[in-house]
């Protein structure tokens, strides 16, 4: 039913090798294999796990760590498209290849309720760059081939994209319990922000249109800048962490007392620095704005618990789990980021038929209950002729959204280990004690449908494990794990694709 908001419940399984991380269930094929995936603001399509990213040389418990996978062979109603170069994260180090496929989705465990949408494109994946599977919600379709775009376009229908959810969970002000994450898609929840009053315009670049002007980064209370000059930074939350220029990361060194691993190209935290930096209980002030000048602007807080993650040994060049500071260092103006990190305390808004987005401080109360309002469309009748949605969102508007409609918004928000990030999408994630990662699962529930969305991207050919992406491409690095094994790629439009390799 179009404009009544359907909720997507959590799996409730916390996974991620630089999180954790609270995950969503998709099920793939026919009969549907359910795996775990974080949201991706970027990505335009579904990714899941091969079976060949978990090689005989990973532990044991690699499938479930990935959050599952999806063996395409044993769906009854995959249509191969061919092997392709995964083209997000490019310019922050990610690599990797997908086979890209069409096939039903589900959302949600059996039983749930769930949509199930059928002749959809997604990929399987083996780079472990991409540890656990994506859920795609970028919208825009695919073009999987230059050579004739009309004949390998995927505008998805009914899609998974369309699915709206309640933000259902209290949280302690300490924040020291974990809530699982919640998505929403084609509407808002009023009671998990502050409104923030500020419009950004979407950039042109649709695969990089999150972009805000970042124009400090200072301490709480006794002011220290940790920024020092105003920089465009990308809104990203498949991504965990913040990439800022080398003098700002050196910044953050001297303030909080961390040194980077050169090996891993992380900041490591051991115990010693871990309880030095829970004494200091530093909170960072973000301040942005629609440009680095505009005199309006939008001050998003994070407390030390939004940094205080962990680092798995599957991680790429970390010899032993260990805690660690989500700071990147960016080699250049292309990968300045704020990823999942950032998020987990600002509540983005992303309206794409408007091509608007909002920044708000995330709101924490105990015991408050969801108080979703839709996106109205241009069209809307109900008194606000279509006004934008920022205005439409304060105003609290109801209505009903037409099949024009293309609104997401984007929720990242914490409660220490947990992150709203949204569309409304909201991404939780707990506090790690040294125990083992509690995996349970919940039923989602039902879910709706939005139309076909708008804009192109095309994936490249595949590139082999020696190409590395030219700097102006986009993207993060976690550096490429080697696991190589050949598939064959099916036609498209009509052309015999060459053999690829799918990387693990």
């Amino acid at each position: 039913m179009a404009g009544v908001p359907v909720a997507v419940s959590p799996s409730e399984g916390w996974d991620g090798n630089d999180g954790p991380w609270s995950t969503f269930a998709l099920g793939f094929g026919n009969p549907p294999q359910f795996v775990r995936v974080l949201v991706s603001t970027t990505c335009p399509q579904p990714w899941a796990v091969d079976p060949l990213g978990c090689a005989a040389t990973d532990p044991p418990d690699c499938v479930s760590s990935r959050g599952g996978q999806f063996n395409k062979n044993d769906s009854s109603t995959w249509q191969d498209q061919g092997l392709y170069e995964l083209d997000q994260e490019l310019n922050l180090g990610y690599t990797g290849n997908g086979d890209f496929g069409l096939d039903s989705i589900s959302l949600g465990y059996p039983g749930s309720g769930a949509l199930t949408v059928e002749h959809q494109l997604l990929a399987t994946i083996a780079s472990k760059d991409y540890y656990i599977a994506t859920w795609g919600i970028a919208p825009r379709p695919t073009n999987l081939t230059k050579s004739d775009p009309k004949e390998a376009t995927f505008a998805p229908e009914d899609s998974y994209q369309s699915l709206l959810s309640t933000l259902k969970q209290s949280q302690e002000i300490p924040r020291l319990k974990q809530a699982p994450a919640s998505l929403t898609l084609g509407g808002y929840d009023a009671s998990r922000f502050t409104p923030s009053n500020l419009t950004f315009d979407l950039a042109d670049d649709n695969s990089r249109d999150l972009v805000v002007g970042v124009h400090s980064i200072s301490t709480v209370g006794s002011p220290q800048k940790l920024l020092p000059t105003p920089i465009l930074a990308f809104i990203d939350a498949t991504v965990p962490h913040i990439w800022l220029p080398l003098e700002a990361c050196q910044m953050f060194e001297t303030f909080f007392g961390i040194s980077w691993d050169a090996s891993s190209d992380l900041y490591l935290v051991n115990e010693t620095t871990h309880q030095a930096l829970t004494a200091q209980n530093a909170s960072l002030t973000t301040t942005i704005g629609t440009n680095t000048l505009t005199p309006e602007v939008v001050n998003i807080t994070l407390p030390y618990a939004s940094f205080d993650l962990q680092v798995l040994d599957t991680y790429p060049n970390v010899a032993n789990s260990t805690r660690y500071f989500p700071l990147r260092r960016a080699m250049n103006d292309t990968q300045y980021t704020l990823g999942r990190t950032f998020l987990q305390e600002a509540y983005l808004i992303a309206d794409y038929e408007r091509s608007t987005f909002s920044v708000n401080q995330c709101r924490f109360a105990e015991n408050v209950p969801a108080d979703i309002h839709p996106i109205l469309p241009l069209n809307a009748t109900n008194g606000t002729n279509g006004t934008n949605a920022q205005n439409s969102r304060h105003k609290h508007d109801t209505g009903g959204l037409s099949a024009g409609i293309t609104a997401l918004v984007a929720v990242l928000s914490v409660i220490i280990f947990a992150i709203i990030v949204a569309i409304v999408v909201v991404f939780w994630r707990r506090k790690l004690n040294g125990k083992a990662l509690d995996r349970s699962q919940s039923d989602p529930d039902q879910s709706d449908h939005v139309p076909e969305l708008q804009n192109e991207i095309e994936l490249k050919p595949e590139l082999h494990a020696d190409h590395v992406p030219p700097p102006e491409l986009h993207g993060i690095s976690t550096g490429p794990l080697e696991m190589e094994v050949e598939v064959a790629a099916a036609e498209v439009s009509g052309i015999k694709s060459p053999r690829y390799e799918l990387h693990g």
